[in-house]
């Protein structure tokens, strides 16, 4: 059975074709998942309430932590 150039090229293309798709179903699955997990969190910010006093603890705490552990010479 001798293949011909054109056989060679049919099945590399329809390989490459469904190397894609699949990775276009992939992709589409992550985002599904991704969209999922960003309602969830949206959702979490609905039933609570957040100050912007929430937000300045966080990020003082946040703060003084990069600070310790930059005197304890963590920070590599």
């Amino acid at each position: 059975m001798e293949i011909t150039m054109t056989t060679y090229l049919t099945i590399m293309v329809t390989v490459l074709v469904a190397t894609q798709i699949i990775r276009v179903i992939q992709n589409a699955v992550s985002l599904h998942r991704q969209h999922e997990d960003v309602l969830r969190h949206i959702k979490w910010f609905d039933k609570h309430e957040v100050s912007e006093e929430d937000f300045d603890v966080q990020r003082e705490c946040f703060y003084l932590l990069w600070k310790k552990l930059k005197e304890e010479d963590y920070d590599r």
